[in-house]
């Protein structure tokens, strides 16, 4: 799943771009961190940013000194580029940057594959140091965080896979990984941007797409729209440093800033799911129909995937980390 945890936060950057940097003495051996961000100051994330900012020089006393960018308007792929030639040297990415730097993550995101947070819970448990094995030898992942769970939005009601083949699905670029799955399985898709959901739902050019629910309620989307209620795939972030700037902090230092980021992300983790809970109850109260599946139409749509799977092994997710997190999946729910 491509950038959705951006188009989480980009409807807020019409707030002017923030710029932190942390205060106090420093040592003359100090090392001054340039942490990038694409998320608003003025958010929950944006606020967990400024105080990770603080903890860094206060475990470190004051040997790494952050100056934090927030609301940056930059590519994850551009993000990137500048971690590499050191222009930053920390980032908040999604998936989608993620991906070009540790493609296996995107087996986190099949669809219909994890079904709920506990189930998250036990396969990053499993599975993090795989995923953090496979990171390039360039970059250091500090915390991982959940951004979420993309649901399936459509005017007319969903409850099982062919009732969406009836539908047209807007595909956005930026999930290309998700309409590859969606165009596997049989469904008809058009390619769409998202500032043209609108225009599109109202001629009916499209009649379904998918979203976080914490991004469709301020677009105004939801009303008169079904929603079927059953997760499609968890969205993850993570916190990254280039190797550069990781291996010129002492042993203790590292270990003081990856305690501290952890644990503010694991904050975040768990006000996400009530973040998104009371979006939903919001677009309820305000005309959302949400579709309730029976267990065999959830049946449904884990088989149809498990069909749809062999295909796309190799050329989009990896085959034996599928094997995986199905092995541990399977264990959890026994």
């Amino acid at each position: 799943m491509r950038k959705i945890l951006l188009l989480l936060i980009t409807f807020v950057l019409f707030l002017p771009v923030g710029v932190f940097a942390q205060r106090g003495s420093t040592s003359a051996q100090a090392t001054n961190v340039r942490f990038i961000s694409t998320l608003p100051r003025n958010s929950d994330w944006g606020r967990a940013l400024d105080r990770l900012a603080a903890d860094w020089a206060r475990v470190t006393n004051n040997q790494v000194n952050v100056i934090m960018t927030h609301g940056s308007t930059m590519t994850e792929t551009a993000i990137l580029s500048s971690l590499r030639s050191n222009s930053y040297q920390v980032a908040v990415l999604t998936s989608a940057g993620m991906f070009e730097i540790c493609p296996a993550v995107m087996n986190l995101s099949i669809p219909f594959l994890i079904k709920n947070n506990a189930e998250l819970d036990v396969v990053l448990a499993d599975v993090k140091p795989v995923l953090e094995s496979r990171v390039r030898d360039d970059f250091v992942v500090i915390a991982w965080s959940k951004g979420g769970w993309v649901y399936l939005y459509s005017k007319e009601p969903v409850f099982a896979p062919n009732d969406l083949r009836r539908l047209v699905i807007a595909a956005n670029a930026e999930l290309n990984d998700m309409n590859t799955v969606f165009r596997t399985m049989g469904f008809r898709m058009l390619d769409s941007s998202w500032s043209a959901l609108p225009t599109r739902l109202s001629s009916g050019a499209i009649s379904a797409f998918y979203l976080i629910p914490t991004l469709i309620t301020p677009f105004n989307l939801h009303r008169g729209l079904n929603m079927l209620d059953m997760p499609i795939a968890p969205v993850m972030g993570a916190i990254v440093m280039n190797r550069v700037t990781w291996n010129q902090l002492s042993a203790a230092n590292q270990r003081e800033i990856i305690r501290v980021t952890q644990g503010i992300a694991a904050e975040f983790d768990a006000t996400m799911g009530r973040t998104e809970t009371n979006a939903i109850s919001t677009m309820t109260r305000d005309g959302l129909i949400l579709n309730k599946p029976t267990q065999a139409q959830q049946d449904l749509w884990h088989n149809e995937l498990q069909s749809a799977m062999p295909s796309l092994f190799g050329s989009v997710f990896d085959r034996e980390l599928f094997n995986r997190i199905s092995s541990v999946l399977e264990r959890a729910r026994r």
